[in-house]
């Protein structure tokens, strides 16, 4: 990033985006970040009923906790206003697990389920975001958890769930914040190729993610 370079971070699950987040900052100063997963990882080291990492990213990079995590990665690294979670449908279970609500991150913390992006259109939804943040940060980082696809359509992850998305509101939602000139990296995680064992799954990723990357890559 420091030499003007976009980075794609691939492989592992979302406790990899605290420390992408950590290093953009450190180069870009206010970033923002767009969050695609199924989970809305608000948890924190209380909170958590797993205690794994992969629960709470989204707590750590804006400086909720656990606090020795946050310390780790220099303090938050991205202002609650700055950050959007889309496409998760957990969040009945969650708040019941004990993880806080999202709105308590205030008004400007963005917030939009499956069913938001379904009503809104996905493509739409995205235009709008890409907007918001090249207008607001100027600079966003983009990460994409394979579970925001449904469990029938993804099974090679390791939190399936149903009534995620299909490829094609995939594509849709990422292709306006791929192209977006306000990208400044990207992350993909959560592929378990050993629940893959033809490589398929991990071939049709490979595809959205050349089709919606293309015209961002110079």
């Amino acid at each position: 990033m420091a030499s003007g370079e976009r980075p794609f971070l691939a492989g592992g699950c979302c406790s990899e985006v605290p420390g992408a987040l950590a290093g953009a900052r450190d180069v870009h100063g206010r970033v923002g970040l767009i969050y695609v997963d199924g989970h809305v990882d608000l948890y924190d080291g209380v909170s958590s009923p797993t205690g794994e990492a992969a629960d709470m990213p989204v707590s750590v990079v804006v400086g909720l906790g656990p606090d020795d995590w946050v310390r780790a990665a220099g303090g938050a690294s991205v202002a609650p206003s700055d950050a959007a979670v889309l496409g998760s449908r957990d969040l009945d279970e969650a708040l019941a697990d004990g993880m806080r609500h999202p709105d308590e991150l205030g008004s400007g913390f963005t917030h939009v389920d499956i069913d938001g992006v379904r009503h809104e259109g996905a493509t739409k939804l995205a235009t709008r975001m890409a907007g918001s943040m090249e207008a607001g940060p100027g600079g966003f980082w983009l990460h994409l958890d394979v579970d925001v696809l449904d469990e029938l359509v993804f099974p090679a992850t390791d939190y399936l769930m149903p009534g995620g998305m299909g490829w094609d509101e995939l594509r849709a939602l990422l292709r306006p914040l791929a192209s977006s000139r306000g990208l400044i990296g990207a992350s993909i995680g959560c592929y378990n190729p050993e629940k893959d064992p033809d490589g398929a799954n991990g071939r049709a990723l490979i595809d959205v993610v050349e089709d919606v990357f293309a015209d961002s890559v110079s």
